[in-house]
């Protein structure tokens, strides 16, 4: 990432930074004294709160590397910092949201996983949170796996296909123009089959099809000259369940949580299919800000950590356009993901795994 990019994003960051305090009202009046501003402890914490850090020590000291045009750290930990200090509740969520994009943005960019590769296709493990490439509904982003991947490897790629930002898993890319419209048209002509795993809201039927047509979901900047009169599309996806757990824990208006580990098919491609399916069956995919369940989103986040989606493309078939051969590509969870379950198993309330009475027509 270039430093031109990453002082705008910075910048842009730190008015969020500024703006979130002030809300939160951890936005101080009173200057705290000189003595307290030159400790040499880190954060400060010896003299100075952690909130009085960043405003008075944080927030200063990158707006001056920025405008200077000064080298920029090369890392920055604030959300570790932020958990140790404050206690996260709903009034700080949008506090701890920046220092977290801060945190991202300072990070290291990680090697992608290579799951396959041969001379014409490549296909990483994508993490959530990556964009596939640039996109005007998130034109701050700086990250994006088309650059990561090509970077890693030396040489270009072409996207076949979409992972939403907030969604991990199998990523698939071409290594030339040729193999790239080959594959488009299987994608475009459903002779790829995908699978995914997601945890969702309630106790899910052990099996079942959704068969529910999809208005096409518009973007107000991206699709701002699209039609918005097209009728629904038809949409299907396939589901199984494999296991159910039931929590202890009071959901309004519930006295427990029940949740369903979920295995997905999609059997065409409309924007955001399985979460709008799910949504549909009343059994949102947690972490799903936009058509999920808010009070079961905060619960998770704030009882067990888990920040996100919980949807990983976990498994790819299709037939190679050149050597006919089928391929298979597969990959497991993410380790945030796999740490919720084994939590939720601990808790010894969760029935054995579920063996649906039918299996699922191909």
């Amino acid at each position: 990432m270039s430093d031109v990019i990453k002082r705008k994003a910075s910048n842009r960051l730190l008015g969020r930074l500024v703006t979130s305090m002030q809300q939160a009202k951890l936005w101080q009046t009173t200057l705290p004294s000189a003595q307290a501003l030159q400790s040499k402890a880190p954060f400060c914490c010896d003299t100075l709160s952690f909130e009085q850090w960043l405003q008075f020590v944080f927030v200063p000291s990158l707006a001056r590397l920025i405008q200077d045009k000064k080298p920029l750290p090369e890392q920055l930990l604030l959300r570790p910092m932020a958990e140790m200090s404050w206690q996260r509740t709903e009034a700080l969520e949008t506090v701890f949201q920046v220092l977290v994009e801060f945190d991202r943005l300072y990070q290291p960019l990680e090697q992608l996983q290579i799951l396959y590769r041969d001379e014409s296709l490549i296909a990483v493990n994508k993490p959530a949170g990556l964009l596939v490439h640039r996109s005007l509904i998130d034109k701050y982003e700086t990250r994006f796996a088309v650059q990561a991947l090509r970077d890693q490897i030396g040489q270009r790629v072409y996207p076949v296909h979409r992972l939403d930002k907030p969604t991990s898993g199998v990523l698939l890319f071409a290594l030339n123009p040729e193999m790239a419209r080959s594959m488009t048209e299987l994608f475009t002509t459903g002779r790829v089959e995908k699978r995914y795993q997601a945890l969702v809201r309630g106790f899910t039927p052990d099996e079942g099809m959704i068969d529910y047509p999809l208005r096409e979901k518009l973007d107000k900047i991206a699709d701002k000259r699209a039609r918005k009169d097209k009728p629904a599309q038809p949409a299907l996806s396939l589901y199984r369940t494999l296991q159910r757990f039931e929590l202890p824990i009071p959901v309004r208006p519930y006295q427990s949580a029940r949740y369903s580990l979920v295995e997905l098919w999609p059997k065409t491609g409309r924007k955001h299919q399985l979460r709008r399916h799910m949504a549909h069956l009343r059994h949102p995919i947690v972490g799903d800000v936009n058509h999920g369940d808010g009070k079961h989103n905060a619960m998770v986040r704030d009882r067990f950590g888990f920040v996100g989606l919980a949807l990983t493309a976990c498994e790819m078939n299709f037939e190679h356009p050149r050597s006919r051969q089928m391929i298979k590509i597969t990959c497991g969870t993410e380790d945030r993901f796999q740490a919720l379950l084994a939590k939720w198993r601990d808790f010894g309330h969760s029935p054995p795994y579920i063996e649906p009475a039918s299996q699922r027509e191909e």
